[in-house]
């Protein structure tokens, strides 16, 4: 039984444009991506919370643009990759930020050199956000709805607002910190796993930041 966190809608329309709004058209199609710390498998029981996601999978793994793993030097903006973090999250004034944990766990060795953010409208959750973390204080509100905005905005070439993201960009590594106390990512992460299209990569003193908007996210067991 899949567990799933997150979908979203717009990007399987995006990748399957033919999707059917009905739960009974979905395509039969079942996809498996091997990652250096095990698989992750779309299989053929589409439910109603997951319309087409195995198709767009499909999809993307025959393209040109076959996501890559997350953890890949030379990542770009716009690449899709596929990743598996102890992560947690939560809510940021209507959109969800998934954050992983900063040090290496066991099965996640780039843990605290390579942080990923995830960011994505919240109207894609599959379930509930977990009671703790259903919005973000809001002392931090301000800074973190703008820094969302911006992302979605660098995931959007032609947005001339897109021109001013180092500004945003710095906020955001200067807050980092503010998010990591709030999710509490060392004592409430659980793996989970996905695929999604990377909007920025920063590189800091000591680790690189990458954010990406997911496709979809899943609770996974941990790697062996």
């Amino acid at each position: 039984m899949r567990e799933l966190i997150y979908v979203s809608t717009a990007k399987l329309r995006q990748l399957v444009p033919d999707l059917p709004k009905r739960p009974r058209g979905l395509r039969d199609v079942e996809a498996e991506v091997t990652t250096p710390v095990g698989g992750v498998k779309v299989g053929k029981a589409a439910r109603p919370a997951e319309p087409g996601l195995a198709a767009a999978v499909a999809g993307l793994e025959a393209s040109p643009r076959a996501p890559k793993w997350f953890a890949e030097p030379g990542l770009r903006p716009g690449q899709w990759v596929h990743f598996e973090a102890p992560m947690a999250y939560g809510e940021i004034g209507g959109s969800v930020v998934f954050l992983d944990v900063d040090e290496a766990v066991d099965g996640y060795p780039t843990g605290g050199r390579l942080r990923l953010l995830l960011h994505g409208s919240r109207d894609h959750l599959v379930g509930a956000l977990p009671g703790a973390e259903r919005d973000m204080d809001p002392g931090h509100h301000s800074l973190w709805v703008r820094f969302v905005q911006i992302l979605m905005e660098l995931d959007e070439p032609d947005r001339a607002e897109a021109a001013e993201h180092p500004r945003f960009l710095a906020r955001m590594v200067d807050s980092l910190d503010a998010l990591a106390d709030r999710l509490q990512p060392r004592f409430t992460a659980a793996w989970a796993a996905g695929y999604a299209r990377i909007t920025a990569v920063v590189p800091v003193d000591e680790c690189t930041i990458l954010a990406a908007t997911p496709l979809y996210v899943e609770h996974v067991a941990p790697p062996d």
